[in-house]
């Protein structure tokens, strides 16, 4: 009886989960370095899609090897979320793209991570600002 029950919930649970990986080898991504420091480590990253070959997102990062910044395309074009970073390793802006406009709300932050700015942007126009 136990075993009959156990076989049963891996059956479910691998069932549960194939869609799962299936979504992430749709997703699957190559990745490249395009650009090193002199000091050898990363400086800029890029990553393909596996099927489409198409730029899916770009990484920087400072030359401690830190990320500077990060953010994705989508058909070659700035796409979802943007994050930069200052050398400390804290946010410095956060905002979102469509169709390589900003759009949506833009957040800076100082070096410490107060906030000091919320811009709104729709399809890359500049909506509303607000100073902290």
């Amino acid at each position: 009886m136990k075993l009959t029950l156990s076989v049963n919930i891996l059956k479910i649970l691998f069932f549960l989960c194939l869609p799962i990986q299936l979504l992430a080898q749709d997703n699957a991504l190559n990745r490249q370095v395009m650009r090193t420091h002199p000091n050898g480590k990363d400086h800029v990253v890029l990553y393909f899609d596996a099927k489409t070959n198409e730029l899916a997102k770009e990484e920087v990062f400072f030359v401690s090897g830190k990320l500077e910044w990060s953010g994705y395309y989508k058909k070659n074009l700035e796409s979802g979320l943007w994050k930069f970073y200052y050398s400390n390793g804290n946010l410095k802006v956060q905002e979102t793209y469509l169709n390589g406009k900003e759009h949506g709300v833009s957040t800076e932050y100082d070096e410490y991570g107060k906030k000091v700015k919320e811009s709104y942007w729709k399809n890359g126009k500049l909506l509303k600002e607000l100073t902290y």
